[in-house]
């Protein structure tokens, strides 16, 4: 079975989101070659992470079943990815038995050429359009939305990261959807086998620096922590997706006499990101909307006790006073309320660690993540075969 994989992987871990989960999957894959050996499976990872428009091929002996094909984005990539993808796929000139895409105009390709295809849907793009910062943003979010509503009848599996999302493409499309599984996102072992050297009051918001995350609602709450004298100390790190709002958040910052308080360091290489969640005391999140951010799912790997808010997939992932909070994200009070009672109770936080770790352990590991995917390419050979 000829498997094309369609995901942005590239050698180095990177700090979250699609990429970050394509490198993670690539862990569980290799912890499972033997049934890709026993089964007969061929993995082949297409990734539009390369420097060049020719493709780069790349093969380990250790695992004789999994190969990877580098190569450059066509940009505007709103526009031209569906063309790279059907060229690097055509040039393939062999059968592919199924395709299954991390990307929409991936999963697009596959069903216009008529391969059986199975889509992993990161994000909830009739939502997230709310959130698009300029003209470009907008344009790329209707031009998925249109590609969504295309594959969605013609997809033979959607890997839901979250229950959430089959409830959302239930609501979208007005229908039951029944090409629904749940496969959640891996989690690097790199979380599992951290060792905690927690600095004492230190709180993290990793995420990208835009009104959607609403970092500036964390602000005001710890505006209100340092008005009571709280003792703290807050990294958000992150790589700027809006500046407007970012300078807002500079801004905030000085109004509040927060400069020694708050840090907002910019992106930072995996390694480093790693390092603070062994560091922190608690992470923080203020998202106003989220799918199953992968950084809940990374903090309670590593026994980071977790505040998020009570939206989208997220209490899927955190048991309200058992692994974790929830809060409202709108509320600076109830923020700055559940920060103060996490940072003030030793034992609560270790109640956290322990639950969240445990949850995390039964559910995140990469190589029980990938093992159900496999299944799943499986059933389906199997329904295909007979």
């Amino acid at each position: 079975m000829d498997i094309a994989l369609i995901f942005d992987y590239s050698r180095d871990r990177i700090t979250g989101g699609p990429q970050g989960v394509a490198y993670d999957t690539m862990e569980g894959l290799k912890k499972n070659h033997r049934i890709l050996e026993k089964e007969d499976i061929n993995i082949n990872i297409l990734s539009s992470t390369g420097t060049t428009f020719r493709s780069l091929f790349e093969n380990d002996d250790t695992y004789s079943n999994i190969s990877i094909e580098y190569f450059k984005k066509m940009v505007p990539s709103a526009f031209l990815s569906d063309i790279n993808f059907l060229l690097h796929i055509k040039k393939r000139g062999k059968k592919i038995d199924l395709l299954h895409s991390h990307a929409l105009s991936g999963a697009l390709i596959g069903t216009v050429i008529k391969v059986p295809t199975v889509l992993t849907l990161h994000g909830m793009v009739w939502k997230e359009k709310y959130y698009a910062p300029n003209f470009y943003s907008r344009l790329t979010v209707e031009m998925n939305l249109l590609r969504f509503r295309y594959i969605s009848s013609r997809l033979k599996k959607v890997f839901a990261i979250s229950p959430y999302v089959t409830d959302e493409i239930e609501t979208f499309l007005g229908r039951k959807y029944a090409n629904s599984v749940l496969i959640e996102n891996p989690v690097s072992d790199v979380f599992f086998t951290m060792q905690k050297k927690e600095t004492e009051n230190l709180l993290i918001y990793p995420g990208v620096i835009t009104p959607r995350k609403n970092q500036i609602c964390v602000i005001r709450a710890l505006a209100r922590l340092k008005k009571d004298n709280e003792k703290f100390h807050c990294v958000l790190p992150g790589s700027i997706g809006d500046i407007n709002y970012f300078n807002d958040i500079k801004k905030l910052i000085k109004i509040h006499d927060l400069e020694k308080n708050v840090t907002v360091p910019g992106p930072l290489p995996f390694k480093k990101l790693s390092d603070l969640f062994s560091e922190a005391s608690i992470m923080v999140m203020t998202s106003l909307q989220e799918t199953a951010p992968l950084v809940i799912s990374e903090a309670m790997a590593s026994g980071t006790p977790v505040i998020a808010p009570d939206i989208s997939g997220i209490p899927y992932m955190v048991s309200d006073g058992n692994s974790g909070f929830l809060i409202d994200p709108a509320s600076p009070e109830d923020i700055a309320d559940h920060i103060s009672v996490l940072l003030n109770d030793c034992s609560l936080r270790e109640k956290f660690k322990e639950n969240s770790k445990q949850i995390a352990e039964s559910r995140w590991k990469s190589e029980i993540i990938v093992k159900k995917q496999l299944d799943e390419y499986i059933k389906l050979r199997d329904m295909n075969s007979t």
